[in-house]
């Protein structure tokens, strides 16, 4: 009978979704990762035309939060090619630290947006935005900018942080639904061989045809 990734047996409710969840939140958390998760402008433009979006892959954090999201995604598949219990409790243990990562991640650029980039790190993102436009060395534009605004910069929280919270739970759900299911499967097995043993008929002395007779 065909098993693994190309099997045509029905999977069981818990397997099946926590396939479904973990695979949505896998994709809800690396699309949050390439989109903006800090907007910075100056305090004084209300229109924000001089606005500087800073994108989930401009920081260390979001690169991480791309790549848990991949490895959650690839481990969920992995997980239909492994037969041994503890095997696909490891795997699914992995896809819920991943997705915990990605939401922890996220969730402490939020908190500390504020002191993270309304600093040097926002005027620096500014600095090269504006540079860049305005064809003037980028040393320059950050004198200018420091001079002007200091450190006080507008700093506003975007969609894709959010996301990839959001994302990060669901891979959290989805890996814990696969674990129970792990556990589950692990336990049906231990049962069946117990009962196989249990209706194994038990071994009588030999008979005098045979040939292990003493």
């Amino acid at each position: 009978m065909p098993s693994g990734i190309l099997s045509l047996d029905r999977p069981t409710p818990l397997r099946l979704w926590g396939f479904l969840v973990t695979a949505v939140g896998a994709l809800v958390a690396g699309l949050g990762s390439v989109l903006d998760w800090v907007v910075l402008g100056f305090p004084g433009d209300e229109r924000g035309t001089l606005d500087v979006p800073v994108k989930g892959v401009d920081v260390w954090e979001g690169k991480v939060v791309l790549a848990a999201a991949v490895l959650s995604l690839v481990g969920t598949l992995v997980l239909r090619l492994l037969h041994g219990t503890d095997a696909r409790r490891a795997v699914a243990l992995g896809v819920v630290t991943l997705g915990a990562l990605a939401m922890a991640l996220a969730i402490s650029v939020a908190i500390r947006a504020d002191a993270r980039f309304a600093g040097t790190d926002g005027v620096d993102e500014i600095a090269a935005n504006l540079s860049e436009q305005l064809g003037t060395p980028i040393d320059e534009v950050r004198s200018r900018v420091q001079e002007e605004y200091g450190s006080q910069l507008r700093v506003e929280l975007g969609a894709g942080v959010w996301l990839t919270v959001v994302g990060g739970t669901l891979i959290v759900v989805g890996g814990s639904l696969s674990l129970a299911w792990a556990r589950g499967a692990g336990r049906g097995y231990e049962a069946s061989e117990a009962g196989r043993m249990s209706e194994a008929p038990p071994a009588g002395p030999p008979g005098p045809g045979d040939p292990t007779a003493t």
